[in-house]
């Protein structure tokens, strides 16, 4: 029975210690850390078409873009930030001013290629309610970092919305 307890002591000390060195030492990224943002700025233009006229935009899109690690299933996703508020139209028939109000955020399975499409409100400069709001495209091809979740290469146009019914 002394052989058992010379034996039963030093295992569950050894077990004790290495359960109190994992809840002190966390190797890697604890679950609840941030990942930093990297912001990247894209050149876009293109037209939307329509009624009551075509609206020529250009500007730069800015996109932040961050890893976010999955602690529970080890697949690490893609969160965007997709700010269109540096794109402006023109209309092509009267010259009037349109402008873009808000971020967009995208959730995407992190992989070197991304394709994205987001579909934003435009109002005319100085409307102050969105109920005369059209609708463009932005199309985005995305090179990213899978380490660090940044936008390494880009490239961006507007169009028309093609709603199926």
């Amino acid at each position: 029975m002394n052989m058992y307890r010379a034996l039963f002591t030093p295992v569950v000390l050894s077990f004790l210690v290495a359960i109190a060195a994992g809840v002190v030492w966390r190797g890697g990224t604890p679950a609840h850390a941030v990942e930093p943002w990297n912001t990247a700025l894209v050149p876009i233009q293109g037209t939307v078409s329509g009624a009551p006229e075509s609206v020529a935009f250009s500007g730069q899109a800015q996109i932040g873009s961050r890893r976010a690690p999955d602690p529970d299933f080890n697949n690490p996703m893609l969160v965007l930030n997709v700010d269109l508020t540096g794109v402006s139209g023109v209309g092509l028939s009267t010259r009037k001013k349109y402008v873009i109000r808000g971020p967009e955020i995208v959730q995407r399975r992190l992989a070197f290629s991304q394709q994205v499409e987001i579909t934003f409100p435009f109002v005319e400069s100085g409307s102050t309610g969105m109920s005369s709001a059209r609708s463009g495209l932005a199309s985005f091809a995305l090179s990213v970092d899978v380490n660090t979740g940044a936008v390494t290469t880009a490239t961006a146009s507007v169009a028309t919305p093609s709603f199926t019914r």
